[in-house]
Formats: structure tokens, sequence, C-alpha cells
């Protein structure tokens, strides 16, 4: 995996060597973009059609953009992990990034692979595997920085005479520092408005199907294969999955993909989620696949029609790096033709990227590994 730092770095202010307390919370984090995105709930009607096999149309009007209850704005999940000194415990950097590589021309790449699904997830969790649990304490935080991606909030095009949803998804460079036991208050910092703005990250109680910090993987996630299979799909022991049905198989993927954006998984979890994934029917794999940090590498996703993105049909892929099987994107390909004069994406256009660029470990919030 590239080494490079990226340029897209955050300048720390002049307190970040120290510990400052951060303040008590009383409500949950506020949106990002909450300056710049508003959701406007003017929805456009359309033709009504009839939804049949693979290539039906959705009916009437496209949703917001939204994401299930345990994804996080820090997303992707852990890749490279080494034992250093000092404040970062754990630490991965990512290939450099470059702004606004989403745009024009640059949002369309890959190819179709005739490599299968389940060699290039074998690979991943091969290398997943082979890294070693990190020494991590409970009163450590998470550290993540993000590039985030969405097509509705690019300049170039969304058609401004014409009605739309705007969805406030995260935008451009994020830091974030998530407690590794979710009892300690951490931090969220991005631009809005060309300004720095922080929020703090509260403390929540568990709650059923949400992983919210490194601990909760640790004590809920199976470390076996049919264990995390079953998870995906949401089925005990004693009944099967509904793998075949393509609604099923989406959800399944999906849920898999927002675990690996929203956490640092522990090794084994994480290489016993990229072997589930790879018994889900019709994945498909597109080498030269790019995430919104101008990233290249293979991608595995599925097709379909997915609730949480108006955009029609899509394909929802994971990005990993060619070369070290690590992961680096979440993304989101359109895969519907132009057909109404307020559409403005081609097939294979990028809908939505979240991409990590750096993870690590560290003693507070504001410390960067």
């Amino acid at each position: 995996m590239n080494e490079n730092p990226s340029p897209h770095d955050i300048p720390s202010p002049p307190d970040a060597s120290s510990s400052p307390d951060v303040p008590a919370a009383v409500e949950r984090e506020l949106p990002p973009g909450r300056h710049s995105v508003l959701r406007e709930q003017l929805m456009r009607e359309i033709e009504n059609r009839t939804e049949s096999a693979d290539t039906s149309r959705p009916v009437a009007v496209r949703p917001l953009w939204r994401r299930p209850a345990f994804a996080a704005p820090a997303v992707a999940a852990a890749l490279t992990v080494a034992v250093v000194v000092g404040a970062a415990v754990t630490q991965h950097v990512a290939g450099p990034s470059l702004p606004n590589a989403a745009k024009g021309s640059d949002r369309r790449g890959g190819t179709p692979s005739d490599r299968s699904a389940a060699e290039v997830l074998e690979r991943a969790a091969e290398a997943a595997g082979k890294r070693k649990p990190p020494a991590i304490e409970d009163d450590q935080f998470v550290y993540t920085k993000q590039e985030n991606y969405h097509w509705k909030m690019d300049d170039e095009l969304p058609v401004s005479d014409c009605p739309r949803t705007l969805e406030a998804h995260p935008f451009g460079v994020a830091e974030t520092w998530r407690s590794v036991d979710g009892q300690h208050v951490g931090l969220s910092r991005r631009r809005e408005d060309g300004r720095k703005v922080e929020y703090p990250i509260v403390v929540e109680p568990r709650m059923k199907n949400h992983i919210g910090s490194y601990r909760e993987a640790e004590d809920e996630l199976p470390t076996d294969v049919e264990g995390m299979y079953r998870y995906l799909y949401g089925v005990k022991k004693g009944k099967e999955p509904k793998a075949g049905d393509k609604a099923a198989d989406r959800n399944a993927f999906e849920k898999g993909a927002e675990l690996l954006a929203a956490q640092m998984l522990p090794p084994k979890r994480e290489a016993a989620l990229y072997r589930a994934l790879a018994r889900i029917p019709r994945l498909t794999v597109w080498e030269g696949a790019r995430d919104t940090a101008d990233r290249t590498g293979v991608s595995v996703g599925i097709e379909g029609r997915f609730s949480d993105f108006g955009q029609g049909r899509s394909r929802h892929e994971l990005l990993f790096d060619e070369r070290t099987s690590a992961f680096l994107a979440f993304n989101s390909i359109n895969l519907d033709e132009l057909d109404e004069d307020c559409e403005s994406l081609r097939v294979g256009d990028m809908v939505s990227s979240e991409a990590i660029l750096k993870r690590g470990v560290v003693d507070r919030v504001r410390e960067r590994p």
C-alpha cells in the first residue's frame, strides 16, 4: 500500500499536543454539512414504471440518501496495523489524496474483470488475518481521516433549474476521534463553508444491531465465517439465509460494507467478514476502480436498486488496494442511462465514495497517529 501521507491533513490547533477536556454534550452529534446542505423536501414525480427483474425502474419519487443506524460518519475499516511508540498504538497511512478527483471525466473508471469475487475477498481475508490484534486500552480513541464525496454536492453536476433533493452526506476531508470502548466523549472535525468546525461525539448506550465502537465489534461480531454469514443475513442458527434472493443479497452486502466503512475491526472478525461476503451470489469484480481520493484498485460489488440511495440502479462496491489487498473505500456507481433533462450522471459515474486516508489509535482527542 502507498505509505505516502495524504496532502489533505488539516492543521492541528495550537494546543494539539496537549490534552484539553472535551466539553460534555447533551445531544447527539449534529449531521455533517449542516451549514452547507439543506434537506429540501421537494420531490419530483416521474413516470410510473413497473418493477421487473434487475432492469426495472423505481416508481414515483426518489428518496433521501440515508445510511442504516449502525453507520457512523467515520468510515472505512481497519487497514494496516502496526505497534508503534508513543500516543499512537496502531496506524494506517493510505495513498495520497487529490482534491476534486471525482469531478468531470475523472469520475469514470474501471473495467469488468474475469477474476472471481471469492479470489479478491480471500486475498483481503488473508491480509487481515495476518495482522496481530492491537493492544488497545479502553480510554484510547480510534482516529480516522477520511474523504467523502456525493454527486449532489458536486458543484459541476446538479442542474440548478431542476427540482431535486439534497442529501446531507459528508463531503470533503474529515477527522474523527471515537472512543475505543464507547464510554468516552470523542470528537468530529471537518470544514463547513470554509470554516473548521468541531462536534463532540457523545457517549451512547449500546443498541441492538448497532456496532458503535471497537469494543462492541470485539464483543458482538462472530469470528467464524458461518456465524458472520448468518449475521449479514440477519438469521440465527436453525434458519437458512435467503441467499439468492436479490433484495436479501443486496442487504447482506450493504450490511457488511457499512460495517467495514464505519469501524476499525479486530483482525479475525475482519477476515471472517470478507469470507462471509464472498458467499453472497452475483458479486462482480472491476479492475482500475477508483475512489474520491483518486486511488485505484480492484473492487468487489453488487448491482441493483438500493433503498438508501435515490439514484435508481447502482453498483455498491468495496475498493481494495491491488498490492496489499487492504480495504480503501466504499463506493456507489451509477448504472442508469440518462433519460431526463435533469439527469446528469452517466453510466459508470460515481454517486458517492467514502475513502479512508488514515486510521490509527491515539491516547486522546486531537492527537494524530
